[in-house]
């Protein structure tokens, strides 16, 4: 053997024990992360136990709630824009997802979409007595429709208005060649696999700042915030809510919330007036999305498509957003007025 050949060999296996050695560290430092996690409160205590954030704002003798459920990977800073301007017409309920930030952890890595339903179901259970608006972002937003698909009693009664925003029903696997290369690892592995797989390079990501350099945040920005131009308030913002959320916790969410389709709910939140908002710029939740999911709820929903933005509407259109909330809590002030 050459020694060029032997420099070349001996990389290799360098290079492969450093990859060992490095899965090895991922998995001890995921199987630590395992661990329960008690949440910080206020909050409501879920059915195992586990402490879900949850915080009220707003006019406390409001006649109306609303529950505002963010989505993967932030937190209640998602709705920091518009919270203070609902508060002004309505109680406010912000809460957090187990696993994100303030939110506790039960120990299990397999938390699924049902999971985050009930838990919301017991935050709407907790709200004071009166009608409720359920306003979700993104992985929020499948929260929404998993809580209609498992109680749909709630829709109607207790829950009066939904807003869907950055986030529709149906599958929603990746565009072009990429999907047809998902489908493949869905179906030779299985989602409770590819969830798996995310879940253990969560530790990984746990200390990756997304945001720190100018290739990656360049990408970062282009599917958060398409075309717009955002300030370094809003970037730290975001940036703050990815580096709280422990990802070695929440990661499995990511593809099963690409994988689960939900469009048996949407007769469920139809009973109700729906708002469905989404940037034509956003890869996640593509705008085409937001349109069937609207058309399939019927005359209930109104859609609203903020032109060249991305996935973080409710930071980067805060106004835009605002004003489709307003309209919304109009439509449902009207109908439980009509009903009384």
């Amino acid at each position: 053997m050459s020694r060029r050949s032997a420099v070349v060999a001996g990389l290799a296996l360098l290079g492969t024990w450093a990859a060992l050695v490095a899965g090895v560290l991922a998995l001890r430092r995921a199987s630590t992360a395992r661990l329960r996690r008690p949440g910080v409160g206020p909050g409501v205590v879920a059915d195992d136990g586990v402490l879900l954030h949850a915080q009220q704002e707003g006019r406390a003798d409001a006649p109306l709630t609303v529950v505002l459920s963010h989505g993967f990977a932030s937190g209640a800073g998602t709705f920091e824009p518009q919270r203070e301007h609902l508060g002004r017409r309505a109680r406010v309920v912000v809460m957090e997802h187990r696993g994100h930030r303030r939110s506790g952890w039960s120990g299990r890595w397999d938390t699924d979409l049902e999971r985050l339903g009930r838990d919301l179901g017991e935050v709407v259970d907790a709200c004071p007595e009166g009608p409720v608006v359920l306003v979700g972002h993104s992985l929020g937003a499948i929260a929404v429709l998993e809580l209609a698909r498992q109680r749909p009693r709630l829709f109607g009664d207790r829950v009066r208005g939904v807003a869907l925003l950055s986030g529709s029903s149906g599958r929603r696997t990746p565009r072009g060649p990429m999907r047809s290369a998902w489908r493949v690892v869905e179906r030779v592995a299985g989602s409770r696999a590819v969830a798996a797989a995310a879940w253990l390079i969560g530790p990984v990501l746990d200390g990756v700042d997304p945001v720190a350099r100018r290739l990656p945040r360049r990408v970062v920005g282009r599917v958060f915030f398409g075309h717009d131009d955002v300030d370094e308030a809003t970037w730290q913002d975001l940036r703050r809510m990815w580096r709280e959320t422990s990802h070695a916790k929440v990661d499995q969410l990511a593809p099963r919330a690409l994988s689960v389709a939900e469009d048996t709910a949407l007769d469920v939140v139809a009973r109700v007036p729906v708002l469905v908002l989404a940037g034509t710029a956003d890869p996640v939740f593509p705008a085409a999305g937001a349109a069937r999911t609207a058309r399939r709820v019927g005359d209930a929903a109104r859609l609203v498509l903020l032109q060249g933005a991305g996935h973080m509407v409710t930071l980067s259109r805060p106004d835009e957003v605002r004003e489709a909330l307003d309209e919304l809590l109009d439509r449902v002030t009207s109908a439980v007025g009509a009903a009384t």
